[in-house]
Parts: C-alpha cells; structure tokens; sequence
C-alpha cells in the first residue's frame, strides 16, 4: 500500500480517532508541555468530539495534572509512561510544543503510522523533518513567545477536514520512510563506498 502513495497513488484511509497526543517527558522547561494545555484550552470546547492524550511521565505531571483541573478541561487524560505504539496507531495529531530540542525521534516515529505532527518551529532539526501544509503544521518561532492562538487555529483546519488530515497523514509516512533502518543504513553504505 505504502508502494502506492510514493508511486502516486493514495493510501486507504487511515481510520484514526479524533485524538491529539503528546508523547515524551512531563517536564515544562525544556518541553513546555503547558503550552499543550494552553492550546487545547482554547480548542475543546469547539470541538467536543475530540481528545487530548498526553503520555509520558516526568517532575511536573502533578502541576500538569492541577493545571487541568483548574482549567476545567474534561477531555484530557494523562496515560503515565507507556509503550507509545497503540496511541500512534490511534491518534490523529501529535502536538510538540518544545523551547529546544536535538533531533526529536518522537517526530519520524508518530509519523510513520500516520499521525500529523504539529510542532513549534523553535528548533532547526523540525525544519528538516516537518515540511508545513504537506506532512504536518509548523507553527513558527516567534520572539514574543509562543502563541496558543495562533497554533489552535492551525490544528483547527486538520481538526474540521478528514480529508486534509488524510492527505498530511499519507504525507508524512512516505517522510518517515527517509529516517527507516534500511534507509539511514543505505545512505551509510553510500557514504563509505564514495570514500574508498
């Protein structure tokens, strides 16, 4: 099937839930996972049909938890440290909203099960992974900070269309196929021919 999309073709739909996950360290100086919550404040109540899944672990998932809580935000669950694989098979959207990070492995990883990143631009490495409006949403960095805003208005046009989140989603597994085994063992391969 996989042949089909990179030949032109499209995949079958990807029959995915109206989810959107975080997956890493609970953790709000490097991940900033409260801007997470800051979004999904500002999305729940127009789409109550959706969720937010947040798994991972980490020093501030209590604060996490109270900020919910305070927020009164219904449709969020904290899932703990957990095998990420089931959710990704599930979930439609990954929301990252890291300060900095090296090359964030979450990102191939959710994408090659169909799952539309959509990430704050505040890193370099995004920029070689997610390409904005094809494979997934880049909201980016600003010097005022990040804005909530504006990032809930750009997961709103995924969350109202199943057709642009098939056609993201089709996208963005044919780009994790670049980050596979075989691929990154190739591309080595080629290296070390060229040099001998």
């Amino acid at each position: 099937m996989l042949k089909d999309v990179v030949a032109g073709g499209n995949l079958p739909p990807l029959f995915k839930q109206k989810e959107i996950i975080y997956v890493g360290r609970l953790d709000c100086n490097q991940k900033r996972v409260l801007r997470i919550l800051q979004t999904w404040a500002l999305l729940e109540q127009r789409y109550p049909d959706w969720r937010l899944t947040i798994v991972g672990d980490g020093p501030d998932r209590v604060n996490l938890e109270n900020q919910v809580f305070e927020s009164q935000l219904e449709n969020v669950s904290f899932e703990g440290f957990q095998n990420p694989r089931g959710y990704y098979e599930r979930a439609s959207i990954l929301l990252l909203t890291s300060e900095f990070e090296g090359f964030p492995l979450v990102l191939p990883e959710c994408m090659s099960f169909g799952v539309v990143p959509a990430v704050y631009g505040s890193y370099s490495a995004v920029y070689d992974i997610v390409e904005d409006g094809k494979n997934g949403l880049i909201l980016p960095y600003d010097k005022k900070g990040y804005n909530a805003a504006l990032m809930a208005e750009k997961l709103s046009v995924l969350m109202q269309s199943s057709d642009e989140r098939q056609r993201m989603a089709e996208n963005a597994i044919v780009t994790s196929r670049k980050y596979s085994l075989d691929s990154v063992y190739q591309s080595w391969e080629q290296l070390f021919d060229s040099l001998f």
